[in-house]
């Protein structure tokens, strides 16, 4: 099954809804949708690996949790991503391994500021076999 995102109205912020065969496609396709939020279809080197360990005590905070860290990321290393190896191990532990490159203005273009994950009508469903994710984020 292939996975994907899509972007959803929404009044002020950003809204996107992720899906996958997996939830570590589905999660992967929610940090796709976040790029592609912040700075279009941009190409990405992956020059820059960096290694994510996240334990949360339930689905809604394992999905915000890692939105966070890519909104961190970007925030105070200006690092966007372009590939993720995401592995679920236990209930509600994820470790990644993301790779892509330091914001460059000459090459890349700044379309939203994602400031925040949020709970908010955050829906995180199995539906007969493939995960989806639905966020909206401050921007």
């Amino acid at each position: 099954m292939a996975g994907g995102f899509e972007f959803l109205e929404h009044t002020a912020d950003l809204k996107f809804r992720a899906f996958g065969g997996s939830l570590e496609e589905a999660l992967i396709y929610s940090a796709r949708a976040f790029t592609e939020a912040t700075c279009g279809e941009c190409k990405i080197e992956p020059a820059v690996v960096k290694n994510i360990i996240l334990n949360s005590p339930d689905l809604e905070h394992l999905v915000h949790d890692w939105l966070s860290e890519l909104i961190f990321l970007f925030s105070t290393e200006h690092l966007l991503f372009s590939q993720f190896d995401v592995k679920i191990e236990g209930a509600y532990a994820l470790t990644a391994k993301i790779r892509g490159e330091k914001f460059n203005p000459k090459r890349h273009k700044l379309y939203k500021e994602v400031k925040a994950a949020t709970y908010h009508d955050m829906k995180i469903e199995n539906r007969r076999g493939k995960w989806v994710i639905e966020v909206v984020c401050d921007t």
